[in-house]
């Protein structure tokens, strides 16, 4: 795609300095725009440093998969990548499903193998598009985007969401409920998620790596990248009110900036807010929080990398959640790295302050110690640290929703549910703009901002 350069630089405010904030910044100073980010606590969004019982962990996205977009959005910057990618042992880990345990991949000799590649022919015709389908403007004026739809209407065969096509395929019950689980990629059940999220562990199982200096390698290369082009990050700096007619913003403590264009890296409900609007989160329309407990051990857990144990029952789960009770069995990932553990459960979007001493807390630990035959394991943790849906509502979505609010199955994924630019002089990036798939969707959106801002002469 031919780049477009704007004749002049133009003054550009950021709100919100997470991934998509930052991504974006650095493309935009990269075609010499002079670029300010504010954010209005520290850089990274949910993708953290933080150090328990002397060891550090990365808060936020635990996995590195579809590669591809990160190097496309380092082609368009002329940089090389400094993150040393490796794979990640296990791939997307074992699901201990009520139907028996479902490592994906699953590899050759296992009883699910030959179902397994059953299950993934659907899927490899469309791998050559996704990254277009990622990075792409969702436009059918656009031969490369229609392709991508094209490809992924086949893959699908017209299923809208992951429930159908995984009971069309009929794969073992295992299998179905391992592959089921990965619509909560975009933070809804297989009965609500596009299902294009049925196909995510065909699509990425064999490629699902980490930077070898953990997740926050990428923070520092965003912020290198975006410093390298001049644009000026201000930590501390909230933003309690927008006027987009003039793109002038206030900060929390009254004073004003001017800019000639502003761009949201807030969740939309966020935004709302400081454009002086009702906020509005329908229950029916919330995906989910989470609780992350982040626990220093005495020595190494002897556990896979990944491990996952989803909800036994995804209607029960579902109607738990919607309704802001919390569910009697949840969705855990557990990712475990010598002596460091980090266990993440799903919990409903109320913004609770639920810690790991709360007796819903407490019960799917237990759970999790049982099935994965580590009984007492937190308990034996030296430090845990708990971030719980308050923490995620305190910058994100009132609720702590980690994808905001859900829409239709029919537009979520790569079609894009939310207004890139609602006001001339206002435009959206982020996960509550282009939601789902975890970083890809995250860098993805940036690089079609860009695209988007590049071609309307900014």
């Amino acid at each position: 795609m031919k780049e477009v350069r704007s004749a002049a630089p133009w003054s550009i405010g950021l709100l919100g300095g997470g991934i998509a904030g930052l991504a974006l910044a650095a493309l935009l100073g990269e075609r010499g725009h002079a670029v300010t980010v504010y954010e209005r606590d520290r850089v990274g969004g949910k993708l953290r440093r933080i150090t328990v019982g002397g060891l550090a962990f990365d808060t936020g996205p635990s996995l590195f998969t579809f590669p591809e977009v990160w190097r496309a959005l380092l082609a368009r910057l002329g940089e090389p990548d400094p993150l040393d990618l490796r794979p990640l042992p296990g791939g997307l880990g074992v699901h201990h499903t009520p139907f028996g345990a479902a490592p994906l991949p699953v590899p050759p000799g296992h009883p699910l193998h030959p179902a397994w590649e059953a299950y993934r022919a659907p899927a490899r015709p469309l791998a050559g598009h996704l990254t277009t389908l990622l990075t792409t403007p969702p436009r059918l004026s656009d031969p490369t985007f229609r392709r991508g739809s094209a490809a992924l209407f086949r893959a699908t065969g017209g299923q809208p969401t992951a429930e159908g096509w995984v009971r069309a395929r009929r794969l073992p019950p295992a299998l179905t409920h391992a592959v089921g689980t990965h619509a909560l990629n975009a933070g809804l059940t297989p009965q609500d998620a596009p299902a294009l999220y049925a196909l995510i562990p065909a699509l990425a199982a064999d490629a699902v790596f980490r930077p070898a200096r953990g997740m926050g390698a990428l923070l520092d290369a965003l912020l290198a990248f975006a410093a390298a082009r001049g644009v000026q990050v201000e930590e501390g700096a909230e933003v309690a009110r927008v006027d987009p007619r003039t793109a002038r913003l206030t900060l929390s403590g009254g004073e004003e900036r001017r800019h000639d264009l502003l761009v949201s890296a807030l969740d939309p409900a966020r935004l709302a807010g400081v454009l002086g609007r009702p906020v509005r989160s329908p229950v029916a329309r919330r995906t989910v929080s989470g609780v992350a407990l982040y626990a220093a051990l005495p020595g190494d857990a002897g556990l896979p990398p990944t491990s996952v144990l989803p909800p036994a029952d995804f209607a029960r789960f579902r109607a738990a959640v919607r309704a802001g009770a919390l569910p009697p069995d949840t969705l855990a990932l557990v990712h475990a790295d010598g002596p460091r553990l980090a266990v993440l459960l799903t919990a409903p979007a109320t913004a609770r302050d639920l810690r790991p001493e709360h007796p819903w807390v407490r019960a799917q630990v237990g759970r999790v110690e049982r099935t994965l035959g580590v009984p007492g394991l937190l308990a034996s943790a030296r430090d845990v640290l708990a971030l719980p849906p308050r923490h995620y509502a305190a910058g994100g979505h009132p609720g702590g929703a980690i994808y905001g609010a859900a829409l239709p199955a029919w537009r979520g994924g790569p079609l894009h549910p939310q207004p890139y630019r609602p006001r001339p002089r206002l435009w959206q990036v982020g996960t509550g703009v282009h939601p789902g798939g975890g970083l890809p969707a995250i860098l993805g959106g940036a690089l079609i901002v860009d695209t988007l801002l590049g071609e309307s002469g900014v």
